[in-house]
């Protein structure tokens, strides 16, 4: 009995030793279990906040980083500008003595305007009491007693009807014109549409197919180039041989006297800086022309020839010595060439070996519209027989009564102020003045003021049609503000046109040209234009992809750490 009662102990004690080895390899395989589980969960905490780092804060600060800055602009709004068209408000004063005759007129000419592409007519009937009429005996009179009653400003203009006029009509130099009693709508129409509003340059300005317009058989064309909001006039001297000649001749006076007040008549629309300079030891020789001496009946027994074709080669030689290009201006020249007595008269021919019509007695002059012109002062020819007696130095002086009305003319014809559509009974009252004609001047601006409107929308259209096309192009805040406010200009210059308030919508319609030109020149356009985004994702991809492959990784750890988590939640579960 005590032998077998040993035998039990001993197996008990034998089995509560295995039982507590048991439990402490439980324990052990516990702690085990759990220190990889902290182990595990640490490396899934860090790589957490790893994926956390790059993906939400890494890649959205690289994404603004590297983003092209682009300033919000009104596309559609641009894009819409062409939907409403460019409408000038034209208003028009007609009296006559007859009421009945002027409602007729009234009636006819509001019925040739109603489908007008750019004008609308706002016509005003004038009319005086008799008692005013019989104290009026000349046109003269008449004339100012209605601006009295009815001044006119810019753009405007005004019919009279006068009995005793040899024309139908009789254009004066003001913003006003005679028509006789027999004088149609249709003729005043022609008067308006080709003198007074000259529709034909704004056909070709707005793109129509009819750019030329017929008159009496006669094509009308575009002689001068676009307008520029701002230029320079240089009046040049030039005398040749100063070894010979001395030339006197007050420039500067010249210009501040005439090319000045004539000038400052246009300044409604741009704006002219007038500068005279002296060259010396420049002859026709050095610019590529070779006169020819030509035996005549005068004086001084020949004159030189020069011929037509030559003049564009000149003008060619000529500009590289003329020093406009300290200017980013564009430049009018206007050049006085002054050839000394061994080389003068100077006399230009055409082709066929005629003559080509003088300026004056002593004047030859040519012009080219998109430069400026050139005068050809030749010395008097008193002075010429004194040189060629003795062959001594001579003094020429240059007359400004001579050259400046040359000068003067041509101006006119850069700027297109000369019109040169004969109409049949209608006669334009002799340019006699300095400056041009009032009506003249407000034709100029009303067709310069359409051409700058219309210019500045296209120029917007299509710089907004290549922002929106190329994405990576920088649009800055300068860029920005100037496109903006082209746009602002645009729209509220076509409204003061359509008003009638041509002054206001010429200044409106020159700050959009600038504005628009400004923004479609703008060198910071050119900032990332060859850095598209093909390239940058080329450049960064192989920098991030080595990064980004872990980052990929880590979620297949990530969703294995998971699912083993769940699993070893479950048995513990159906244990409790």
């Amino acid at each position: 009995m005590s032998a077998k009662t040993g035998e039990g102990k001993s197996a008990n004690t034998k089995a509560s030793e295995m039982s507590t080895e048991k439990g402490e390899q439980r324990a052990e395989e516990k702690s085990e279990a759990g220190s990889s589980q902290e182990d595990d969960a640490i490396h899934i905490y860090a790589t957490i906040a790893f994926i956390v780092i790059i993906i939400v804060i890494g890649v959205p600060m690289w994404w603004k980083t590297t983003e092209v800055y682009r300033v919000s602009l009104p596309y559609a709004e641009i894009e819409a500008l062409n939907d409403v068209p460019i409408k000038a408000t034209f208003r028009l004063g007609l009296y006559c003595h007859s009421s009945e005759r002027r409602e007729i007129l009234a009636f006819e000419l509001r019925k040739k305007f109603e489908e007008n592409f750019v004008f609308e007519l706002d016509l005003q009937l004038l009319s005086l009491d008799e008692e005013t009429l019989q104290s009026l005996k000349t046109p003269a009179k008449l004339e100012s007693e209605l601006l009295k009653h009815y001044p006119l400003s810019v753009g405007q203009f005004l019919f009279i009807e006068w009995q005793k006029l040899d024309d139908d009509v009789l254009v004066t130099s003001d913003r006003t014109a005679f028509i006789s009693e027999s004088a149609t709508s249709l003729k005043i129409y022609h008067v308006l549409s080709s003198w007074i509003l000259q529709e034909y340059k704004l056909k070709a300005i707005l793109g129509s197919r009819d750019v030329q317009q017929t008159i009496k058989g006669r094509q009308l064309r575009l002689n001068s180039a676009p307008l520029q909001p701002r230029y320079e006039v240089l009046i040049t001297v030039l005398n040749p041989r100063p070894d010979l000649q001395k030339v006197h001749w007050n420039a500067r006076a010249a210009a501040d006297n005439y090319i000045g007040p004539f000038l400052n008549e246009l300044a409604g629309i741009t704006n002219f800086t007038i500068k005279t300079q002296w060259i010396y030891q420049v002859g026709l020789e050095g610019v590529g022309a070779q006169p020819k001496q030509v035996p005549d009946d005068s004086k001084t027994r020949r004159h030189y020839a020069l011929a037509e074709d030559s003049l564009p080669h000149i003008i060619t030689s000529l500009e590289k010595k003329l020093g406009t290009q300290i200017t980013d201006n564009p430049c009018v020249h206007l050049v006085v060439y002054v050839p000394p007595c061994a080389q003068a008269p100077l006399k230009i021919y055409r082709k066929d070996g005629q003559r080509a019509s003088p300026m004056s007695a002593n004047v030859e002059a040519f012009t080219s519209a998109k430069w400026g012109g050139i005068v050809f002062a030749n010395p008097a020819e008193t002075t010429c027989m004194r040189y060629m007696e003795d062959e001594q130095f001579s003094d020429v002086y240059v007359h400004a009564q001579e050259v400046m009305p040359v000068l003067l003319y041509q101006l006119r014809k850069i700027f297109d102020l000369e019109n040169n559509a004969p109409l049949l009974d209608t006669t334009l009252v002799p340019y006699n003045s300095i400056e041009p004609r009032a009506w003249e001047v407000d034709t100029f601006i009303r067709t310069n003021t359409i051409y700058l409107v219309h210019s500045a929308t296209t120029t917007l259209q299509s710089l907004i049609q290549l922002l929106g096309g190329i994405e990576y192009i920088v649009i800055n805040d300068e860029v920005g503000a100037a496109i903006q406010n082209a746009y602002r200009k645009v729209v509220e210059a076509k409204r003061q046109l359509a008003r009638g308030n041509l002054q206001q919508g010429a200044s409106l319609a020159r700050e959009a040209y600038t504005s628009a030109e400004r923004a479609f020149f703008d060198p910071s356009l050119l900032a990332l234009l060859y850095f598209p985004n093909e390239q940058k994702y080329a450049i960064y991809i192989p920098l991030f992809l080595p990064i980004m492959i872990p980052v990929v990784f880590s979620f297949n750890t990530i969703l294995k750490y998971v699912r083993k988590r769940q699993s070893s939640n479950q048995p513990k579960t159906k244990e409790e």
